[in-house]
Parts: C-alpha cells; sequence; structure tokens
C-alpha cells in the first residue's frame, strides 16, 4: 500500500494519503505520488518531468530554506538579492510564469503574480515537487512554466510523536524548530512552530549586515466520520517575516555595482497566513469520489515608513474523480477528474506613491484523464476554461504519453501543451503618479510549449539517466513600457536541455548530477536577466560508523547569467552578463542515541564572493552547528 503521499492541488489527493495513513503504521518510502494531475500520480506513470527533494534530503544536506532546496534542479534557475528577496525561474519563465502551493494552497501574490522564498524555511516540509514545463490545464493561470507543489508534514502513525532543534553560527544567526504530532487510527493533528535568524552582509564588503528573522507557524488536522465514507480536514500556516534592506536611489551616472546600495538600512515587515479546509466524501463502493474545498490566502508588507503593498486570495474548488475502470478511484488506472473553480483575488496598496483597492474575479473548468496499460503506456490529458474578469478568457491544454520499451530499461516520453499567465494585478491596476500607471487593457500572455525525453535505469537499477528537451514559444509577453505595461509584439523562445544522473556506487556512497542548458531571449532580442545559460550540480552522500554517521556535499556551478544594470540611471540600464562562479556546501549528521542527531554544516565552503544579481553577494563562508531530537 502506498504511504507515502504528496499533497498536489487538490484535497483529494490529500485525503487519499491521510486515509491510508490511518490504518497503517508502516509508511513506504519507495513509493512517490506526484501532484501531476487533479488527483496524485504514480511516479512510474507520471509522464512529464520533474524533481522531488525530500525531508530525508532536506535533512541529510543540512538545508534550511526552501531556496536552496531548488538550487541546482534541473531546469530551475534561483537568484537571491541577499538573504530577503529570492526570485525562482523554470525553465527560462519569468517569476510569476511559477505556481507556488502548500499543501494545496496557491500562494502567491496577486500585487506581482510571484512567490518570494526569502520567508520559508523548511523544517516542516515532508516533500517539494517541481513539475516542470505548463501545467495551465491542471493549475489554471500562472503555471506556465511549472509547478512548486510543498507538503508539510503530518503524523504518520498513532501516538505521539514530538521534538525539534536548534542550529547556530556567527553573528547571532540560528535556526530553531519545534514540533508535536498527534495519530490516531481515524486521524492526526499537528503543529509546528519555527524561528530563524540570517544576518549576512550581501552589499559591497564593510557594510552593515543585512537581518532577516522569519516565524513558521503550520497546523493541520484531518479525521474520518462515521464509517469512513467521508472525511474532512483544515491546515493553516501564518508566517511572520521582519527584514532590513539596503536603499537603492543613490544610482549616479557613474555609480558601481559595489556603490548600488547604501545606509541607513531600512526596514520592511512581511505577514502572510493561508489554509484550507476540505471534505472528502466515496461514492459507489470509493469508484467516485468527491472532494470540496475552501483556501485562501493573505499577505500583507509593509516597508518603512508605513508603505503597505497587500493581496489577497479565497478560492473554493470541487473535484470529482471517477474510476472508469470500475477499480476505487484512489488507484484506478483509468481515471476522469472534473474540476469546478471559482476565485476572487484582491490587492490594496497604501503608500506615499499610490493607494486604493482593486478586486478581481475568475471562474475555471478543467477535465483531466489519467491512463496506465499493461502495454508500458501512460497517457495523460487535460483541458481547461477560465472566465476572467475583464481579460479574454483563455483555453488551456496538455497532451503527454510516455512509453516503456519492451525488453528495456528505457522509458520515452513526449508532451505538448498551451498554458496562459494573467497580468498581475499591479501591471492591470497599478497608479503611481509619475513613476507608473495600470493598463486594463492587457491581454495574457499565452505560450506553447513542447517537451520530449526519456529515462534510462543502468547497472541493474543502481544508476538512473533523465534527459530533456524542450521548447516554449511566449506571445503577447507583458513588460513596462514607459510608465505603464503593455503587451509586446513578436515571439520569445526559451529552449533548453536537461540532463539528470543518479548513481549508487556502493552500499555507502551514492552521487547525483544534473545539467542545464538554457537559450532564450525577450521579443526584443535581450537575454534574459537572471536565468543562466549553462548550470551544473553535483551531490555526494556517503554513510559510515556503521551507518550512525552521514556526510553531503554540494557543488553548485553557474555560467552566462545575465541581469540589468539597476544600479545605472533609468533608463540606461542594460543588460550585460555577470561573472561566473562556483558555490560547495558541505554538510554532516551523527546520531548521538536514537533520537538526538548532531549536525554541522558549512556554506560557501571556499569563500567565493559570487553575485546572482548586479549589486548583491551571495553569503560568505559561514558554519553551523546544531543538535535535533525526535521522540
Amino acid at each position: 500500500m502506498i504511504k507515502n503521499i504528496l499533497r498536489g492541488s487538490s484535497a483529494v489527493a490529500v485525503l487519499c494519503a491521510q486515509g491510508a495513513l490511518a490504518q497503517d503504521d508502516t509508511t513506504d518510502l519507495s513509493e512517490i505520488i506526484v501532484s501531476g494531475g487533479l488527483t496524485g500520480i504514480a511516479a512510474e506513470n507520471f509522464t512529464r518531468s520533474y524533481s522531488v527533494v525530500t525531508a530525508e534530503d532536506i535533512r541529510e544536506r543540512g538545508i534550511m530554506r526552501v531556496q536552496d532546496a531548488l538550487r541546482a534542479l534541473p531546469g530551475v534557475s534561483v537568484a537571491s538579492s541577499g538573504s530577503t528577496v529570492t526570485g525562482v525561474f523554470i525553465r527560462g519563465g519569468e517569476s510569476n510564469h511559477v505556481k507556488v502551493l502548500i499543501d494545496g494552497v496557491e500562494i502567491n501574490g496577486a500585487l506581482e503574480g510571484n512567490y518570494n522564498f526569502s520567508s520559508m524555511p523548511v523544517a516542516n516540509i515532508e516533500k517539494i515537487e517541481v513539475l516542470r514545463g505548463p501545467q495551465s490545464a491542471i493549475y489554471g493561470t500562472s503555471a506556465m512554466s511549472g509547478v512548486i507543489s510543498i507538503t508539510t508534514k503530518r503524523a504518520q502513525a498513532p501516538g505521539t510523536t514530538y521534538g525539534g532543534g536548534i542550529e547556530v553560527a556567527k553573528d547571532g544567526q540560528y535556526n530553531s524548530n519545534l514540533f508535536v504530532r498527534q495519530g490516531w487510527e481515524k486521524g492526526q493533528l499537528s503543529f509546528s512552530i519555527e524561528q530563524n535568524r540570517e544576518d549576512y552582509n550581501y552589499a559591497s564588503l564593510g557594510m552593515p549586515n543585512a537581518e532577516n528573522k522569519v516565524r513558521n507557524i503550520n497546523l493541520s488536522g484531518d479525521t474520518t466520520i462515521g464509517t469512513g465514507r467521508v472525511r474532512i480536514g483544515f491546515n493553516f500556516r501564518d508566517i511572520d517575516q521582519a527584514y532590513t534592506s539596503y536603499p537603492t536611489e543613490n544610482a549616479t551616472a557613474s555609480s558601481t555595482p559595489e556603490s548600488y546600495l547604501t545606509t541607513p538600512l531600512q526596514d520592511a515587515e512581511v505577514d502572510e497566513q493561508s489554509g484550507a479546509i476540505w471534505l472528502e466524501a466515496e461514492a459507489r463502493d470509493a469508484r467516485w469520489l468527491h472532494s470540496f474545498e475552501l483556501s485562501g490566502m493573505d499577505q500583507k508588507r509593509v516597508f518603512e515608513p508605513n508603505d503597505l503593498y497587500a493581496s489577497t486570495r479565497e478560492s473554493f474548488r470541487y473535484t470529482s474523480t471517477f474510476a472508469l475502470d470500475g477499480a476505487n478511484a484512489r488507484n484506478s488506472n483509468q481515471k476522469l477528474n472534473l474540476r469546478l473553480e471559482a476565485q476572487r483575488e484582491g490587492m490594496e496598496i497604501d503608500s506615499q506613491y499610490s493607494q486604493g483597492t482593486q478586486e478581481r474575479n475568475s471562474r475555471g473548468i478543467a477535465v483531466d484523464y489519467q491512463g496506465s496499460f499493461s502495454n508500458g503506456i501512460d497517457v495523460q490529458a487535460g483541458l481547461r476554461y477560465d472566465d476572467i474578469d475583464v481579460f479574454e478568457n483563455p483555453l488551456s491544454w496538455n497532451l503527454s504519453a510516455a512509453y516503456s520499451v519492451p525488453g528495456t530499461d528505457l522509458r520515452l516520453r513526449g508532451a505538448i501543451g498551451q498554458a496562459t499567465v494573467n497580468p498581475t494585478m499591479y501591471e492591470q491596476f497599478g497608479y503611481s503618479p509619475g513613476q507608473f500607471i495600470g493598463n486594463p487593457n492587457l491581454k495574457p500572455e499565452e505560450s506553447m510549449s513542447y517537451e520530449i525525453g526519456g529515462d534510462l535505469s543502468v547497472a541493474g537499477g543502481r544508476g538512473q539517466l533523465g534527459l530533456t528537451i524542450y521548447r516554449n514559444e511566449i506571445q503577447n509577453m507583458i513588460a513596462s513600457v514607459g510608465m505603464s505595461a503593455d503587451n509586446l509584439s513578436g515571439t520569445s523562445i526559451r529552449q533548453g536541455i536537461e540532463f539528470t544522473t543518479d548513481w549508487s556506487v556502493n552500499d555507502w556512497l551514492d552521487v547525483k548530477a544534473s545539467y542545464s542548458y538554457g537559450d532564450g531571449e525577450d521579443p526584443a532580442g535581450d537575454p534574459l536577466a537572471r536565468r543562466p545559460e549553462h548550470e551544473i550540480g553535483l551531490q555526494a552522500r556517503a554513510t559510515f560508523l556503521n551507518d550512525r554517521a552521514v556526510a553531503t556535499a554540494d557543488l553548485r556551478y553557474v555560467n552566462g547569467s545575465y541581469d540589468k544594470e539597476w544600479f545605472r540611471p533609468w533608463p540606461n540600464n542594460p543588460i550585460t552578463k555577470l561573472p561566473s562562479f562556483t558555490v560547495v556546501n558541505i554538510a554532516a549528521q551523527y546520531a548521538l542515541t536514537d533520537t538526538v542527531n548532531l549536525n554541522a554544516r558549512i556554506t560557501n565552503l571556499f569563500d567565493e564572493e559570487y553575485s546572482e544579481a548586479w549589486g548583491s553577494f551571495g553569503q560568505r563562508r559561514t558554519a553551523y552547528l546544531g543538535l535535533s531530537a525526535s521522540f
């Protein structure tokens, strides 16, 4: 029985997983479900390219931020302006082309369309899935280049578990967490709190450290009602972030990246809540499942002295899953899914530049087919229609298939799809006299995407090779034009290659590698900012001392990344090439007892001075030491 479940966009996947966990206290971690459809799909049947970072990966590699878990994944580019602003790009798409979900709840800001990962710690994360390629037929607009789906931890068996950890570094930096989880025969309740502080200098050397404090609270629960045909649950997340940043208003004709950011530091706060309540009901001997979900998100950002930028979102979703082959809909080989969805987004700005509130509504209907056949063929097909206030109503679709070649360990796959991204609310409504005026006549961005690839198992299953070639053709790209936004004419091409390998060298050493090549430009022919042409990731994991100790090493090489020279006076901001760099991180854990671990790690081992964005530098060499326990 599959126990290790990823919760995707629908409550169905969540409920199926929790129902299984409530019946048995064992967990088979060899099985993975990916949230690549309206219901979960077994990894062996998924027909598109994806990556998964597990809680074990996070712990052993000493990862403390989601953005660090995403770095060096194939097709994924991460660029940070210090510890407080981080953008993620998939396959050359824009940061607002990536939909981000936590336990199925969308957390992209309605105001700007993207998500800043600098406020997301990882201690309570069970799994991070990255689905590459257009996902709008499943997830709606804003999923043009991919989806990042994050699942938080739940009680895995009846009984009480509790614990936590603390890690410290120089300059008062630390990461801490506490958790308690209670499982019972029919359900579970989980609570966690994390408190983190990063204070490292990301401007020129000798300037004061910028501060980033984050407090993250998660609460979730679910239970079966009556005979077990109905299940209800909820999840809630609260983040409070306080940080300082450098002003950027000193750009002159003679400015350089090193002098772009100045003091005194300015204060900023982020207050963010998201959550959902859901219900699932079985019908016709579990061949037909119905799920209902109400979810919401509220983000507030306040900048010194008192500038407020806020986003809200409320969503209702109904998902119906029917087993076409007469089996249980949870593990049917032939599924037909239907989704009805309604959503309201809002923005509020109260600053020295602009004031006002706006709302917009959308409604969507999606159909998703998932088929797995005994001849080694797997098929997914999706179609979605959205009815959106003001904009043209987009139609999204995708078709993908995979084939396991008989007599070999080779699996071939291919996909084609059309996706859309709505203008952000600021692009549509923004009003800042003398700076920016929104454009209510904008059209959604549209893309046609193609990919072909294959996966090969070698050395009796000890090694895995993967290769994907993709091409995205984007039209109606939205960009700032003068003091407003407009759809650009022409087509923007983003294409590339993704290669992965995973090798168990022996019973104590595992190695992984990935290489991404990206070739893209905007409709004017300029390079894409902060999306490298070449990126290599290497990972090694070794166990020793009778498996009580684990050591890992990560290497990331980046070349061919460009960024706009923001340090020059507007509009003279050319896009120029950033220096290439290599960063190495190491980590180790030792089991002092069956319940207590000693942890140590060093980020940027060789103290590389590097920039992912002009004017900002990455974290210099920092050593961390900590303890963690689980009872």
